[in-house]
């Protein structure tokens, strides 16, 4: 009795506890029949490998969401769902899912989602097409010639992306604005090159530039004169610049060692000119004075810069070489409109020129590439000029949202602090792309932004109140938890309850909201010291148990061979009350402790296995006759054709199922068995209803058409068109006419047309049918409305007042005659439609029929 109410407050062990009366393993029961149509197998088999099979082959959409939303396996369920395509199925299955697998929901939401964006992508791409021809029509027309041809680009650019998918007159429309603007454009070119040559002529008539003397090159002298080759520098000039005896020699080595110093400390490229012409003016003034201390300084500074220059040198011209590669990338960004990339190549290449510049190369080795990049700088500046508009356009935005949000008084404070933030921290990365900011703007967005903040404030000092409450609390739990540790008897201590503390101080930890960053680590450094000092005392107990546990199955495998059976098994049942956990190890260590002395118990029980043979072979049999229980309702759901032979086979089987549910099987196998068995039951309920819909449908159509025949007899008749009717012919007619196998609907609707047919000799008869024919219309109507009601279809607003007047009226019959089945009673108002006689030709009355008719059937 101890260990089974140790076993009550162990549940998670329940299955692991050695039963001290089980019999011996069961032999296996018979083999079920194993489905055999593709829906069967993809439903019911029992091998994975099998179902997943059928369901890559099935393409039916009902069993395939039944597959993802039933199927054992998440892989399977996600495998069916990936075979859906069709929207009402991937309703169904996100509508019945619900939280059983968030995966197939959500891949069912998302196939969905792009359903939808399916069928709203032609509305979408108008939508688009017609903004951006819209914007075509608008470039060209206030004059802003070089932003509205970049714009062109850009729209040219999302055109391409969708004028594949666009219809005829917006490709059409686009191309015709296009050419209109270029040819626009291309005028306003001509008539600015036009009043630009006409400026420069003008320019040359007033002044000729003439040549003085500075401008003219000396004779024999070349660009190249003093300039070294490359990968060298220059040697020494071995002419003095001062007398030896000069006293103020000396001073002017040291000025040049002071300004070598500071070229060496400067991390821009060095002057190649300036560089040269120190050095040699040091190494004149140091041939003089080749023992002093400023000589010797001045020699191993001219080393480092000597060095430094030609690193320099080595790097400009591989600047050089990269130079027409990077240029050409430079111009593919400012063809695509690329400024983000085109600004910081085009800084790096200003750098490397300036770099090629001062390293001493041939300027005429950069010339061609120093021309295409100035030509390449008025682009930059138009799309640099470009960004700036579109950055003051987005700062206005963002300026008049902020003082929409100062004139919003309806909105949370959170809300509007959020709102706020949000709005500075786009300001801040428009700051960050390089344009620069409108300081009118500037003062309008952060005037408004004041204001808004000062609504803001006290939110926010309650934010900052609430911080510092969760600081206070975080404080608490950590004076708690020292106090625990300081108090608790770790000698006679409930390990349970200190799992349980432990427990709840990490989520009453992690419930508290956030507090200052400042505090917040050092808070989190205190807890979770405790918390340390805690796991210590746990681990030494968990060591302890741990030791008890396989003490335990030490002594139940020492049982195994005891030859008194009944004293064995007694002492087991006594070492099984001892094991007990107090602090749990890892799941696999307890596992595998648990395996060994479950293993002991269970070899200690072997011997009690035959009497438990004939009990199993009992279950055994019991689970056979459920399984021809099923195997007969499966073969009746195939093969039956007679609903009501279903209904009384369904009756029988299922009280024979409750005389066998009544005994007892195997308990791994009586959820399966009762799961194939509420199978069978649906499968027989379908098989039933869907030959009682497809005979229902056949007798409305045979219905419809007798009707139809009795109507066209009817209206002759009322419109005194008799001349040419028969009696004996139109009798022929109607027999030919396909019967109904209800006999009461067959002698109404048979009542029907006796009566036509008697009207075509009897002038009161005649004037009878013109009557009904007039009292028809409102009693059609009404049914129309009761139809209505049965099937649960909107009814026409007009019409709303009657129907609240009938539900009420059928509310208070049903409340005094019991309830009725909406479905059955539709039908039979169906039949009542057809059997009511002539009645006016009302097309909104018929389209209401039609839509009813639909529903019902």
């Amino acid at each position: 009795m101890l260990f089974q109410r140790w076993l009550k407050r162990h549940p998670a062990n329940a299955d692991q506890t050695p039963d001290t009366s089980r019999a011996a393993p069961a032999p296996p029961p018979p083999q079920p029949r194993l489905p055999e149509t593709l829906p069967e197998r993809a439903r019911l088999h029992p091998d994975p490998a099998q179902r997943l099979a059928a369901i890559e082959q099935l393409d039916d959409p009902s069993v395939l969401v039944e597959c993802a939303i039933h199927d054992t396996l998440a892989a399977h369920r996600a495998r069916a769902l990936e075979r859906i395509d069709d929207k009402a199925a991937l309703e169904e299955v996100v509508r019945r899912i619900g939280k059983k697998d968030k995966r197939v929901y959500r891949m069912a939401r998302e196939k969905l989602r792009r359903i939808a964006e399916r069928e709203q992508r032609p509305q979408v791409l108008r939508e688009r097409c017609e903004e951006l021809c819209a914007q075509v029509e608008r470039l060209g027309r206030l004059g802003q010639w070089s932003q509205d041809r970049a714009l062109l680009e850009h729209l040219e650019r999302q055109w391409g992306a969708l004028q594949d998918e666009a219809e005829p007159h917006y490709r059409d429309r686009f191309e015709r604005e296009r050419a209109r603007f270029l040819d626009a454009y291309a005028a306003h070119l001509q008539e600015q090159a036009r009043r630009q040559a006409a400026t420069e002529a003008r320019a040359v008539v007033r002044a000729e530039p003439q040549p003085t003397e500075s401008s003219r090159p000396e004779t024999g002298s070349s660009p190249q004169a003093h300039a070294p080759a490359p990968g060298l520098i220059e040697s020494p000039k071995a002419e003095p610049l001062a007398r030896p005896d000069d006293p103020r020699a000396l001073e002017r080595l040291e000025k040049t060692c002071a300004k070598l110093a500071e070229m060496l400390r400067a991390s821009k490229p060095l002057d190649h000119k300036q560089a040269r012409r120190l050095l040699d003016q040091g190494y004149a003034l140091a041939t003089h004075w080749s023992t002093s201390e400023p000589a010797r300084a001045f020699q191993s500074l001219a080393e480092r810069l000597e060095a430094r220059l030609r690193a320099q040198h080595k790097h400009a011209e591989q600047r050089l070489r990269q130079f027409p590669e990077r240029l050409a990338e430079l111009e593919a960004h400012l063809d695509a409109g690329e400024l983000k990339q085109a600004e910081p190549l085009h800084q790096s290449l200003l750098s490397a020129l300036e770099l090629i510049q001062s390293s001493g190369i041939d300027p005429r080795q950069a010339a061609d590439f120093n021309r295409r990049l100035r030509a390449l700088a008025p682009r930059l500046r138009e799309l640099q000029h470009w960004r700036r508009w579109g950055a003051d356009q987005h700062r206005e935005m963002l300026c008049t949202e902020m003082e929409a949000l100062l004139a919003s008084e309806d909105l949370e404070p959170a809300t509007l602090a959020e709102r706020l933030h949000a709005l500075q921290m786009d300001w801040k990365r428009l700051d960050q792309i390089g344009s620069p900011t409108n300081q009118a703007l500037w003062e309008r967005f952060h005037a408004a932004s004041e204001r808004v903040y000062a609504r803001c404030r006290p939110f926010m000092e309650a934010q900052a109140a609430e911080r510092e409450h969760n600081r206070l609390a975080r404080e608490r739990l950590c004076e708690q938890l020292e106090s625990f540790l300081t108090q608790v008897d770790w000698d006679q201590v409930d390990w349970k309850q200190v799992l349980k503390t432990e427990r709840e101080l990490r989520q009453d930890w992690a419930a508290i909201g956030p507090t200052e960053g400042r505090v917040r680590k050092a808070l989190e450094r205190r807890f979770h010291q405790s918390l340390r000092i805690l796991d210590r005392h746990l681990d030494a107990e968990r060591a302890r148990n741990q030791a008890l546990k396989r003490d335990l199955i030490a002594r139940v495998q020492a049982l195994v061979d005891l030859p008194d059976l009944d004293a064995a098994i007694e002492q087991t049942k006594a070492l099984q009350r001892e094991w007990h956990t107090t602090v749990p190890a890892r799941q696999k260590e307890e596992n595998r402790l648990w395996c060994e002395f479950r293993s002991a118990c269970d070899a200690v029980f072997a011997r009690r296995t035959l009497r438990q043979r004939a009990q199993a072979q009992e279950l055994a049999e019991h689970l056979a006759l459920r399984e021809a229980l099923c195997e007969e309702a499966e073969r009746l759901a195939a093969e039956e054709q007679d609903p009501k032979r279903l209904a009384a086979a369904q009756r029988d089987l299922s009280a024979r199922w409750r005389e066998a549910e009544s005994l007892p099987v195997p308990r791994q196998a009586a959820a399966q068995s009762a799961r194939r068995w509420q199978a069978c039951r649906e499968a027989l309920e379908r098989r039933r209803q869907a030959i009682e819909r497809r005979q229902r449908l056949d007798a409305l159509a045979r219905l419809e058409h007798q009707a139809a025949f009795c109507e066209r007899l009817e209206l002759a008749l009322i419109e005194g068109r008799t001349e040419g009717l028969d009696p004996e012919a139109l009798h022929r007619e109607w027999a030919e006419l396909p019967a109904q196998e209800d006999p009461g609907l067959q002698r109404a609707i048979a009542a029907r047309f006796e009566r036509a047919l008697k009207a075509i000799g009897d002038a009161t008869e005649r004037d009878a049918l013109r009557q009904a024919f007039a009292d028809n219309g409102p009693r059609r109507a009404q049914l129309c409305l009761q139809l209505e009601i049965a099937a649960g279809i909107e009814t026409p607003p007009e019409f709303a007042k009657q129907r609240l007047e009938l539900q009420v009226a059928r509310l208070a019959e049903r409340l005094s005659e019991g309830e009725e089945d909406s479905l059955q009673g539709g039908l039979r108002l169906l039949d009542d439609w057809y059997l009511l006689g002539p009645a006016p030709r009302d097309p909104a009355l018929e389209r209401r029929f039609e839509r009813i008719r639909a529903a019902l059937v």
